[in-house]
């Protein structure tokens, strides 16, 4: 890892949806929901909502209630913030004890699960959606008896038009059942798909909405095929709809009775497409859940949607919704959509059974055969997120997925099923020619630096007596903290590969300290100088070196303290991936910040708040500089005052040019690399000069005004 990697490292709303969704069950016609139960519950105590997804593939929704809650069991994905997917979902209830009334609403149209307890509306899924044609939902007797029961309880459904009253229990249980019913003959059910599949085609290739009369956006019109595929009746082990190059769709049947382990899938290869085919392999324990279903179905059927187009996953708007989510600083679009490989993005679903969290060794496995990336390409493996913690309208996500990637293809291991592709990473990294070159100045840089900056202190040390303006303590200050970065930067690199976990975390803390206590040392002279700048002669304050010496030491101890606190994982082993060659990449480690929005918001922030400040007083001493009347030595300040932007870490700012491409990008890399590896050494080198200069210089005398006034800038510095 070099010096500029490590700097470019530094710089590397929700809303309230509770009242749309009371307005929309409120304004709903009678029996729209799919499913609507109602009640009356006495609240004896402070009590919370308690909601998971159900396990089994038995399709049913249980309500029990309790003294402390009621714990609500449905099969579809939980909207949890900050947790697993599929992870329990808690709402706590209102405070004042008494009788509310609830509503528990299944809106499939919208995908919305929502519970209503008295005046409030609390959303457990809004991706309540299921491959069922016509979902018929009938009461179960159950043995829920007991106190506290629920009363006044009736419920509602596609097939119950009316409500339908229910006796006093502890509990209830209502089992999801598909009619088959769609509207059409069965023999007419490959048409319906295909029609659907063909219209939404022409949607993808004319980059228009889709299906006319539906407002729905092309990412759910893509999960409605998706659901109708999963009903479709045939004859034979597999169905294929569509030739095309867009998108083309498989269902393969399962026997409830196969005993083969796994199952795979292998689509053709074409020559001359950048993803030329794919292969899903699904694990073996996806399929014992089949063969103990209780359910009228025959076989489970697995659908593989093919699809070459970016649209139904750049989370599209129009109209005043586009007006409205730019508002919000949304972005219509996810900004990653662009750089899927070959557009490519492959679909699995299982039936009606969700999957999700598999254990380690029974993932499922997709292969992208593709061509070879470019050297500076690192493949990610992504699927469509439009859970909560994702964007408004879905974005990528690589949580819970792993990749292999090689020459001419990527693997991706998932725990979950869903619409999958591979996203290419750009990676800044240069070739490894250059690689080795900055390595070898890094650390050479970092020695000599470390070395100067220590000699220089000790010659300040032996000569103290003779220092008394407190500039010169600020720059030995700055000095020790070049030191401490160096040291801690030279220890952490040959550190993360062979140490332990606390090891680790000791020198990534302790080159954070370093890192903030030089640019806060950075700050502070160009705070020296704007007093210099300001007031030749400086007004005296009480203890002003200690107190320099809190802001300068303390300060980068408290944030890194207060990191430290917060969450002890922010600091560990921290991999960067070095392309050798176009085929291959090794990983250099180094103890480091793991978190990302550290480096971007404290880093990055701080850096860009000195740099912009010492900026600014550099060119204020220039200024002043340039007033003086005695042209023959404003030179030799001028000159002097490069030396001293060394001082203030205005090279740091070439770390921003390393952003450009080309021939550019790599002079500013070099130049990064070299200057402020070794800033303790011309720190030195001023210092040495200036202080020769300040002997050389002693027995001059001025006598105007601005003679003294120059004198006292170049002693002063």
């Amino acid at each position: 890892m070099t010096y500029w990697a490590f700097l470019r490292g530094l710089m590397l709303c929700n809303v309230c949806f509770a009242p749309v969704y009371a307005a929309g069950i409120s304004g709903t016609k009678e029996h729209e929901e799919d499913f609507r139960f109602c009640g009356h519950r006495m609240q004896t105590r402070k009590s919370s909502i308690h909601y998971k997804m159900q396990k089994d593939t038995l399709m049913s929704i249980l309500i029990v209630n309790s003294r402390d809650g009621l714990n609500i069991t449905a099969p579809f994905p939980p909207e949890p913030k900050g947790a697993h997917p599929s992870g329990p979902l808690t709402f706590p209830l209102q405070d004042p004890l008494g009788t509310y009334r609830f509503c528990l609403y299944w809106i499939r149209n919208t995908q919305l699960f929502v519970f209503q307890y008295g005046s409030k509306n609390y959303t457990l899924s809004k991706r309540a959606n299921y491959s069922l044609c016509s979902p018929n939902i009938s009461e179960e007797n159950t043995n829920y008896t007991g106190t506290p029961v629920l009363y006044n309880v009736s419920y509602a459904s596609k097939k119950v038009s009316s409500n339908a009253s229910l006796p006093d229990l502890l509990g209830y249980n209502f089992v999801i059942k598909d009619s088959g019913k769609c509207g059409f003959a069965s023999s007419d059910q490959e048409n319906y798909a295909d029609n659907l599949r063909k219209d939404l085609e022409y949607a993808l290739t004319s980059n228009k909405r889709g299906r006319k009369n539906s407002p729905r956006p092309l990412y759910q019109q893509l999960q409605d095929l998706e659901s109708q595929l999963g009903l479709l009746k045939f004859n034979g082990q597999n169905k294929t709809l569509g030739e095309g190059t867009v998108l083309c769709a498989h269902v393969l049947k399962v026997p409830l009775d196969r005993k083969s382990p796994g199952m795979s899938f292998k689509s053709g290869l074409e020559e001359g497409k950048d993803v030329r085919g794919f292969e899903v392999t699904l694990p073996e324990m996806l399929f014992p859940k089949v063969k103990g279903r209780h359910e009228q179905n025959s076989e489970m059927k697995v659908v593989l949607m093919d699809i070459t187009s970016q649209l139904p996953f750049q989370a599209r708007i129009w109209g005043k919704d586009y007006e409205f989510f730019q508002k919000q600083g949304w972005p219509p679009r996810d900004p990653n959509a662009s750089q899927i490989v070959g557009k490519k993005v492959i679909g699995i679903s299982l039936g009606n059974s969700p999957v999700f969290g598999l254990p380690k060794e029974q993932r499922v496995v997709l292969t992208f055969w593709h061509n070879q990336l470019p050297s500076n390409v690192t493949p990610q493996c992504v699927f469509w997120d439009t859970g909560p913690n994702a964007s408004p309208l879905g974005s990528w996500s690589t949580s819970g997925c792993e990749v292999k990637g090689e020459t001419n293809h990527t693997t991706c291991l998932c725990d979950h099923l869903t619409f999958f592709a591979v996203l290419m990473s750009y990676s800044s990294e240069i070739d490894s020619r250059h690689q080795r070159y900055l390595s070898v100045i890094t650390y050479v840089g970092c020695i000599i630096s470390a070395v100067a900056a220590f000699l220089t202190i000790c010659f300040f040390l032996c000569s103290r007596r003779q220092q008394r303006d407190h500039i010169v303590y600020v720059h030995m200050n700055l000095l020790w903290a070049i030191f401490l970065l160096d040291m801690s930067f030279l220890i952490a690199m040959p550190l993360a590969p062979s140490s332990g976990d606390a090891a680790c975390k000791a020198s990534a803390m302790f080159l954070h300290f370093g890192l903030l206590a030089c640019l806060t040392w950075m700050g502070i002279e160009g705070y020296s100088l704007y007093r210099l700048v300001i007031e030749v002669f400086n007004s005296y304050v009480k203890h002003f070196l200690l107190k320099l010496c809190l802001v300068g030491w303390g300060l980068p101890l408290l944030l890194v303290s207060l990191i430290f606190v917060i969450n002890r994982s922010h600091y560990g082993q921290v991999s960067i991936k070095v392309y050798e060659s176009s085929e291959r990449y090794t990983n250099a480690t180094i103890c480091w910040i793991t978190e990302g929005r550290i480096n971007s918001f404290l880093n990055l922030g701080l850096l860009s708040l000195v740099l912009l400040f010492n900026s600014v007083m550099l060119a204020t001493m220039v200024r002043e500089i340039l007033k003086l009347k005695h042209w023959e030595p404003q030179w030799k300040y001028v000159v002097m005052l490069l030396g001293l932007s060394c001082v203030l870490g205005i090279p740091w700012g070439i770390v921003f040019f390393s952003f450009t491409s080309g021939t550019f990008k790599l002079v500013a890399i070099y130049l990064t690399t070299i200057i402020n590896s070794l800033q303790g050494f011309l720190i030195f080198l001023w210092y040495l000069a200036k202080v020769l200069q300040t002997r050389k210089s002693s027995s001059i005398q001025f006598t105007s005004s601005n003679s003294i006034r120059a004198q006292s800038f170049g002693s002063s510095l």
